[in-house]
């Protein structure tokens, strides 16, 4: 799912003038950046848990039995389920107590997702990071691609890094202040230079299909070399026994 709409003329702006960018883009690029909005939702947030540290796969499996072990899925049948009940389904302890954090601060109201549209950026990560296992990032993510914010930038994010390493032509990858100041060259566009950073990565990423595997030329030479010697050998000891019988 390409979802860019709402950001798509600070794409395209970014993309027609800035130096940086308009080297390693054109506009034709736009169409293949991702740009997946997410819901706001306490499932939404509680898949952010499962799917911490592992891979997709491996995420999407849990996903499936924690939803098929609670139905319907809200604060209240989470809680009801016991510790043993939900590692059952493959979450780890540090998990469970993520999800019952979670879980508890939603049933309690004291953090509603669908209230975080009503917050501005700083407001968002605040209450967001009072969850427990919800760091600065996982906030950054939701303002970016739930409530799709214009201007946020994740500087510790080592994508990002990369992609300004790469864009701006830097000898190394920069440290996430030194990050953060970088991007303020595009302040009020920061969620849109994120997606460009990122797919940045992408397209300077060497494609599989394009390597040649490697021809073993020295080993058949030496093969070739091996034979060639027995040849002789062989070629020796019979000139050796002809001229032996001759005098005979």
């Amino acid at each position: 799912m390409r979802d860019h709409a709402a950001i798509r003329p600070s794409l395209e702006r970014l993309v027609a003038s800035d130096r940086h960018f308009k080297s390693f883009f054109t506009p034709e690029d736009i169409a293949d950046i991702y740009h997946n909005h997410r819901a706001c939702s306490f499932e939404s947030f509680a898949r952010t848990i499962v799917g911490q540290q592992v891979s997709v796969k491996a995420a999407d499996t849990v996903w499936a039995r924690l939803e098929a072990a609670v139905q319907p899925f809200t604060p209240e049948n989470v809680l009801a389920k016991t510790d043993e009940a939900l590692r059952a389904v493959g979450l780890s302890g540090q998990k469970v107590g993520y999800l019952r954090g979670l879980s508890l601060a939603v049933a309690e109201r004291r953090f509603d997702p669908a209230m975080l549209s009503r917050m501005d950026d700083a407001g968002v990560i605040d209450a967001i990071t009072a969850l427990k296992g919800f760091g600065r990032w996982s906030a950054e993510m939701v303002l970016m691609f739930a409530l799709t914010r214009p201007d946020v930038f994740s500087g510790g994010d080592l994508g990002l890094r990369e992609g300004l390493r790469r864009v701006l032509k830097l000898k190394e990858r920069p440290t996430e202040k030194e990050s953060i100041k970088l991007a303020e060259r595009w302040v009020g566009h920061r969620t849109a230079a994120s997606l460009l950073l990122w797919h940045a990565n992408y397209k300077a990423a060497p494609v599989a299909a394009d390597k040649k595997p490697a021809v073993k030329k020295p080993a058949a030479k030496k093969a070739a070399t091996k034979t060639t010697v027995v040849k002789k050998v062989v070629a020796k000891k019979t000139a050796a026994k002809r001229k032996s019988a001759r005098k005979a």
